[in-house]
């Protein structure tokens, strides 16, 4: 894997947090920094703080910016999320379904790259905190930052695994090829483990963390940090996901605890601030870490200053667009711009210079809220039958605080299923779940008669529900470092 060649991104982080470049050689762990920075807690907090920022730092290009990189790319997979023109080029290839499934292409190295360089940094955190000189004496913290880490590392499989593997089968055994798994530092590549042994350790990572988030009292300074409400959130998704529907119910609805909806007049203030109830896990950037062009406001906001002021407008398909009532809050942040219709306007925020000159475009990133979480408990109530009250009432709690004319469903069984998940799509559009939804429900990709620009398409209009471009290949850089790897179909 790519620790055979591994940067170490905390020291890119703590050490050269004002560098730009992507890769370094790996700082070895006999360095004397790594080892002040490891031998406390304090300096082991520290090294968390890197992980946090690796989770909105620029990766060379302006299309790798951390995570929110990610979630447009995975968007982009989708059909209710597109760009209305080639641009200068950003993220089209992704559209096209040409990125991840190119051995070559550097943007799918990243990927794989960018989650397991934070596992990499997770796992030399939790090998070397409890041998703190301190850690007798900061139980608490140490509680807290290993939680972090187990999230953070949990977190990363689970996107790795839906990326590069095929979905995980509820029905099944799933004991087709997953991807490897590293719980110690090392720079041996693994082989694949199979779906089903990745979940397991999932699994196994959030229990751990929800039990050291439980026990701990040390409070997050905020929601760049990880915490119990975000990975109770992170389980009820991979519940969501492997179909323990009781578990993913029982996990949003425990996660959500403390982060309050926003009233519907306030739906649509940009999504820009950490300052909001409702964010249960984001980034908070101040000026110096503001990445500019190379940023999810420049590609996604229209009047940011950016890639999207610029033309290469963010569109919503017909399909969630036409599905929305016009009392909708959500539907209000839809435009006409530049004749374009549709255009996103979810995600607002400051861009572009002041009057004095100097940068404005300082805005948080959103990675977890509380509104995912009602959607997971309506569905997953709604799968296990029976209960279509119960469902119907979580879903209008949601959905009645972004539309005040909605009035409860009546809809049950499938049909109920099915009203939940256009739910979903309207209420997530943008934040990077619709590809992954396709996957999980196995579902075809049909982009046609949604208001796509059927010429950015090439060949990817329409793939049947399980067809092998669904599936990241494994770059080409880990089949070449890592004997024991074995490629996707091609």
């Amino acid at each position: 894997m790519k620790k055979l060649l591994l940067l170490n991104i905390f020291i890119l982080l703590v050490i050269l947090a004002g560098c730009e470049k992507d890769y370094l050689e790996r700082v070895p762990t006999s360095s004397l920094a790594e080892k002040d920075l490891l031998s406390t807690v304090g300096g082991n907090h520290t090294l968390l703080h890197g992980i946090h920022r690796s989770t909105y730092a620029f990766y060379s290009s302006h299309d790798r910016f951390g995570q929110k990189a990610v979630d447009m790319a995975v968007d982009l997979l989708g059909e209710d999320y597109y760009q209305s023109e080639r641009g200068y080029g950003w993220f089209v290839a992704w559209y096209q379904y040409l990125d991840h499934r190119n051995i070559n292409s550097a943007n799918l190295e990243w990927v794989w790259s960018y989650y397991y360089d934070i596992i990499d940094n997770a796992n030399i955190i939790l090998a070397n905190i409890d041998a703190a000189s301190d850690a007798a004496l900061k139980t608490s913290e140490v509680q807290f930052i290993k939680g972090n880490c187990l999230a953070y590392r949990a977190f990363s499989f689970y996107q790795l695994v839906q990326l590069y593997a095929q979905r995980y089968d509820i029905s099944g055994t799933n004991t087709h090829p997953g991807i490897p798994i590293y719980t110690e530092p090392t720079q041996e590549g693994k082989a694949r483990s199979t779906v089903a042994e990745v979940y397991t350790q999932i699994n196994k990572d959030l229990d751990d963390a929800i039990e050291l988030f439980t026990t701990s009292t040390f409070s997050r300074a905020n929601v760049s940090e990880l915490n119990l409400r975000v990975a109770q959130g992170i389980k009820a998704r991979v519940a969501l996901t492997t179909g323990q529907y009781a578990v993913a119910e029982e996990m949003a609805k425990a996660s959500r605890t403390g982060h309050a909806l926003v009233p519907a007049a306030k739906y649509g203030y940009g999504w820009n601030k950490a300052d909001n109830t409702e964010w249960m896990w984001g980034a908070v950037l101040i000026t110096e870490q503001q990445t500019s062009y190379a940023s999810f406001f420049s590609h996604i906001d229209p009047y940011f200053g950016g890639y999207a002021t610029l033309g290469n407008h963010k569109l919503a398909s017909t399909a969630v667009y036409d599905f929305m009532s016009a009392t909708d809050e959500r539907k209000k942040t839809f435009r006409t711009i530049a004749g374009k219709p549709r255009v996103g306007r979810k995600f607002t925020g400051n861009g572009g210079y002041d009057a004095t000159g100097q940068s404005n475009w300082t805005n948080d990133y959103l990675y977890m809220r509380s509104a995912e979480m009602y959607l997971i408990e309506a569905e997953a109530i709604a799968r296990q039958g029976g209960r279509d009250v119960d469902a119907q009432k979580a879903l209008f709690d949601l959905v009645s605080k972004r539309d005040p004319s909605y009035v409860q469903s009546i809809l049950t069984g499938e049909d109920l299923i099915q009203e939940i998940l256009m739910q979903r799509r309207c209420e997530l559009w943008g934040e990077g779940f619709r590809f992954f939804d396709l996957k999980r429900l196995n579902l075809d990709l049909n982009r046609e008669n949604l208001g796509h620009t059927s010429s950015l398409w090439n060949a990817a209009g329409y793939f049947a529900a399980g067809d092998k471009n669904f599936v990241f290949l494994i770059p080409k850089q880990e089949m070449d470092a890592n004997p024991k790897m074995v490629q996707n179909e091609l």
